[in-house]
């Protein structure tokens, strides 16, 4: 997701551009490939060029509790402002800003960062192939989607013996 935005720095602020992104984010350590898609546009500002993104990423996943693959599928909206690390014009340093991403000295704007960034805090801490997903058994490891499993019946632990009779009281 690298973009050659010289040409854009070298233009004044209000300039703007829209692309449409339709790629694929490596894997990383925290996140499974993705393939992502959707629209971004650049304007130029004072200070760099904000960069607005409206992304769908789409990716292979497994589900948290019964562990089948599944397609899972997270939107990325964002803006962010990327500063240049040298001027356009004359190609000297620039100070760098603490709270921008920066644009390299070649200027070329890498949004991997940002997707990435952007990926992670929204993605599901546990990802389910259905709200309504049984799991597997604790015991034999089967699938509880498909049906139950052919483990016996447990008996409950003698200790909260006392506690299973209040279920049988009704309140009034």
């Amino acid at each position: 997701m690298l973009f050659d935005v010289g040409w854009l720095l070298r233009q004044p602020a209000g300039i703007s551009r829209a692309f449409r992104l339709n790629e694929c984010q490596n894997e990383s350590e925290e996140l499974p490939a993705a393939e992502v898609r959707g629209t971004v546009s650049f304007l130029r500002t004072d200070r760099g060029i904000l960069v607005s993104a409206c992304l769908l990423a789409a990716s292979d996943d497994v589900c948290s509790r019964c562990l089948e693959p599944l397609q899972s599928r997270c939107d990325i909206d964002f803006e962010e402002e990327f500063a240049p690390t040298v001027d356009p014009h004359t190609g000297a340093r620039l100070p760098e800003f603490d709270d921008a991403f920066a644009i390299d000295e070649r200027q070329t704007l890498d949004l991997n960062e940002a997707v990435r960034q952007y990926r992670l805090a929204s993605r599901s801490m546990q990802p389910l192939c259905r709200p309504d997903c049984k799991g597997l058994c604790p015991d034999c490891g089967s699938n509880l989607n498909y049906g139950p499993c052919s483990c016996p019946i447990k008996s409950a632990d003698p200790r909260w013996q006392e506690l299973a009779g209040l279920r049988q009281i009704k309140l009034e």
